[in-house]
């Protein structure tokens, strides 16, 4: 492990007893004590048992510590909360610090988690590399902009077996011509009337002659060695899925820095640290591969969600194969440059992952889905609707106490938290090989960046758990890579 990496880690600890110092409650004492003990348990037992998606792993019905990772957060929160609303009779102190325990222990637990899948990764590329037939599918809309960047980055990559088919999905634009320009390069150009991203990539697969399927966006570029990395893990008969590392490519704006950020922080780790127990939660849209034998099973993509990457990312978790990541199959995406479209792109996100919950609810309670069940599922519900809900009331609590004389607290505690935050993106952003001059964005997870993105989740699960809102496809803006690099 890097120097630099266990530097950040202790410095992220001290800043917990600080914290704990702050608060002054047994309560933290306890809770930030259980999550430094549980964040070296894992990084033990990690070591000393290997792989966690191994067979004999997975056939336990009850594995101890995926049940703690969810346990300890979730009690944590509401131990601090009945202890603080028992010293005081305000309420909005209670839930502005658990709101923030609950955002510090998602955090906290990724973060050795992903150091061990970095150590995993680092032992599989020593080996010679896998060569399978792959089918790249680029499904397009409207992507006039971005669809020769993406082909061309493929022709590109050093992966000798592959086939690139281009879904052109009824484009009223000029992307259909652009990707005829590169039939004469081997590439496939389909063209059907507009059915939705599912649709063009299920039309897609019925043209492939691979047995591995990669999906990438059309507005996304992969780098060289892409391709390379994600069929690496597939010589592992029980591995079904590889999800890869998205980052963002125009971070030219306060707005596009802070997404930057929350790719590699939030996004990537958490996605790192659920792929060493081999069931990553979402094979993202911009670059996913897949078995074509265990997609078809499946039923392959769904056009019931407007989130299909997540919904056939838990289809093909639910068959009990193992679905991992690889941080080197890089992929560099678009993200809004403005708030109106990043409102909209969430929007959609947010809606269509509380609608796969719904749809796949039986593997919150059923046992025989293993990690699904165990670590996924209740970790998403913590993701997707505790955290946002209490984040949002968390924002009037802070300005009642601020009301109330508390100004100096609530500043405390903000800047504990800032501070703590700034310290695991360092080390984040460390492990991902990333730019570390991206930490002076760190205080936006705590407050600014964070409460927009909690606005809109909490948003999103009201329209669909409460106002049963049918939820529709809401898409960004784009300006193309030229306009976005250069903006």
């Amino acid at each position: 492990m890097k120097a630099s990496i266990l530097i950040a880690a202790l410095m992220a600890f001290a800043t917990i007893l600080l914290a704990a110092f702050i608060v002054s409650s047994l309560a933290a004492w306890l809770c930030f004590a259980a999550a430094a003990i549980l964040c070296v348990a894992v990084l033990i037992d990690g070591l000393r048992k290997g792989p966690f998606y191994r067979e004999e792993v997975r056939r336990s019905r009850y594995p101890v510590l995926s049940t703690l990772i969810f346990i300890v957060p979730i009690f944590s929160s509401l131990f601090i909360f009945v202890e603080e609303s028992i010293q005081t009779v305000e309420w909005y102190r209670p839930v502005m610090l658990s709101s923030f325990t609950i955002l510090f222990f998602i955090n906290m637990l990724s973060l050795p988690l992903s150091v061990l899948t970095k150590h995993r990764e680092e032992s599989l590329e020593k080996k010679q590399p896998v060569i399978l037939p792959v089918s790249v599918i680029i499904p397009a809309y409207n992507e006039e902009k971005w669809i020769g960047h993406c082909i061309e980055a493929v022709l590109e990559s050093d992966y000798p077996s592959k086939e690139i088919i281009v879904v052109d999905d009824g484009s009223t634009d000029r992307t259909y011509e652009i990707a005829l320009r590169y039939r004469d390069k081997g590439v496939t150009v389909l063209r059907k009337p507009n059915g939705g991203k599912a649709s063009a990539l299920n039309y897609g697969m019925l043209f492939a002659s691979g047995s591995i399927i990669v999906s990438i966006d059309a507005d996304t570029i992969i780098n060289r060695h892409a391709l390379t990395y994600l069929v690496k893990s597939f010589e592992d008969p029980n591995v079904v899925g590889v999800a890869g590392n998205v980052r963002v490519v125009n971070r030219v704006n306060w707005l596009t820095k802070n997404q930057a950020l929350e790719y590699v922080t939030q996004i990537n780790i958490v996605r790192r640290a659920t792929s060493f127990f081999g069931v990553v939660q979402v094979m993202p849209g911009p670059l996913a591969a897949f078995r074509k034998s265990y997609a078809d099973a499946v039923g392959k993509y769904d056009k019931a969600t407007i989130t299909e990457d997540f919904d056939i990312t838990v289809k093909l978790l639910k068959t009990g194969g193992v679905i991992q990541s690889h941080s080197k199959a890089i992929a560099y995406t678009e993200a809004p440059l403005n708030i109106s479209s990043l409102y909209k792109q969430r929007l959609r996100w947010y809606r269509g992952n509380t609608q796969v919950l719904l749809r796949h609810r039986d593997a919150l309670r059923n046992p025989k889905y293993g990690f699904l069940n165990l670590l996924v599922f209740p970790l998403l519900v913590i993701q997707q609707i505790i955290a946002p809900t209490l984040g949002v009331i968390a924002i009037p609590a802070a300005a009642i106490v601020i009301l109330n004389g508390g100004l100096a607290y609530v500043l405390l505690l903000w800047a504990v938290f800032i501070l703590l935050q700034s310290f695991l993106s360092l080390m984040a952003l460390d492990i991902e090989g990333d730019d570390v001059r991206q930490v002076l964005y760190a205080p936006f997870a705590v407050l600014g960046y964070k409460q927009l993105l909690d606005i809109i989740a909490f948003k999103s699960v009201i329209d669909v758990l409460v106002l049963r809102r049918r939820p529709k496809w809401t898409s960004a803006q784009k300006v193309g890579l030229k306009a976005a690099v250069s903006d």
